[in-house]
């Protein structure tokens, strides 16, 4: 093995532990679960540049796992976003049968007036519910997806916390196994 995958490794490894670390802060894991399939959720929704802002409002209402949250907001980022819309309006246009637009979308005005953001909205109508449609379902089945993932991770870190933490407490109490809790 080469040198910089050694220390590539040991660096996605620290990482790793880290935010693992963070995520966790000491929730049960369904809660955790919930904040990260929430936070996917959010983004796939058509929010273009509100989905952290989302986020914080969410979770300034809900209460949740902040880290969490954003790290499932993530997935929407720079280098996802053209893939994932364009995923999503196809499974709109498959659901909903609407027709792609024959002829590009023209950029020939200025979106920074009135009159070229109106041209802009004329030309993106007929994509707007295949659109939503699309970012909705595939937005609802990826965070389910996700919940249920990140529940398997969180769930096995969290026995293994309270096996370490009941260990620590067992020997100065003197007391047995941990019982986990039932699903």
């Amino acid at each position: 093995m080469k040198r910089w995958q050694i220390t590539f490794r040991r660096g996605l490894s620290r990482l790793l532990v880290r935010l693992g670390k963070l995520i966790h802060l000491g929730e049960p894991p369904e809660r955790t679960a919930f904040a990260f399939a929430l936070g996917v959720f959010i983004a796939f929704t058509p929010t273009f540049g509100f989905h952290y802002l989302t986020a914080l409002i969410v979770f300034w209402i809900l209460r949740l796992n902040l880290p969490a949250l954003l790290l499932g907001t993530t997935v929407n980022n720079p280098f996802t976003i053209a893939p994932i819309y364009s995923f999503c309006l196809w499974i709109g246009l498959l659901l909903v049968g609407g027709k792609e637009p024959r002829q590009p979308i023209t950029w020939d005005r200025s979106i920074w007036d009135l009159e070229g953001v109106r041209a802009l909205l004329l030309q993106l109508k007929p994509l707007l519910v295949p659109f939503l449609v699309g970012t909705l379902l595939v937005g609802t089945i990826s965070s389910l997806l996700s919940y249920w993932l990140f529940y398997r991770l969180a769930r096995r870190r969290w026995l293994a916390r309270q096996k370490r933490l009941m260990g620590v407490a067992g020997r100065v109490r003197g007391q047995g196994q941990v019982q986990p809790p039932l699903p």
